[in-house]
């Protein structure tokens, strides 16, 4: 038991924080609070990374098969139409396509660098060879948009997979191609 001098003696705001120490934890808190906000809203418009999605794609596909009936060559010409769904323009400077057993033989587009504006839309067609349909169905591919801004030049991929009964829409297509 402690007796009531030794009570008395103790200091009793020792271990709490004072009023400037409460102030400066406040000051960093809010700090950190309008740096998250600014990051989220320039995710989200598309300024620090952009915001470029596309629809399903309109296919071609076209098969050469040999005398034995044994495909040969499978081909595919795929229509896309990019959109620019962030708050800024983005001038995009090339396409490409990360795949596995496809190849990206030509892009029929207006003539690169263009710039796509807020809410405009990209048509280009894909020109694409399947070089191997086990491969190819294995991975879904990805579209890879090159962009230039004013700080740089950056590599992002258009997302909006539309599924089409249960599978998206590359799926369909390779499994469409692969499957005659």
């Amino acid at each position: 038991m402690i007796s009531d001098d030794v009570w008395d003696r103790l200091d009793h705001s020792a271990g709490t924080a004072g009023k400037r120490e409460v102030r400066r934890m406040s000051a960093a808190f809010g700090a950190l609070a309008a740096v998250v906000l600014l990051v989220l809203g320039a995710s989200v418009s598309g300024l620090a990374v952009p915001r470029l999605t596309h629809g399903a794609p309109d296919p071609h596909i076209s098969v050469l098969s040999d005398d034995a009936d044994r495909i040969r060559y499978t081909s595919m010409r795929l229509r896309h139409t990019v959109v620019n769904d962030g708050w800024f323009p983005v001038t995009v400077t090339g396409v490409g396509l990360r795949a596995d057993g496809i190849r990206l033989a030509e892009v029929e587009s207006p003539a690169f660098p263009v710039t796509v504006g807020s809410g405009e839309k990209l048509s280009m067609t894909l020109g694409l060879e399947v070089v191997d349909c086990d491969r190819a169905q294995a991975t879904v591919p990805e579209l890879v948009l090159r962009v230039e801004r004013w700080w740089g030049s950056q590599t992002t991929s258009s997302s909006g997979e539309d599924p089409l009964f249960g599978e998206s829409s590359w799926e369909f297509h390779l499994r469409s191609a692969c499957d005659r």
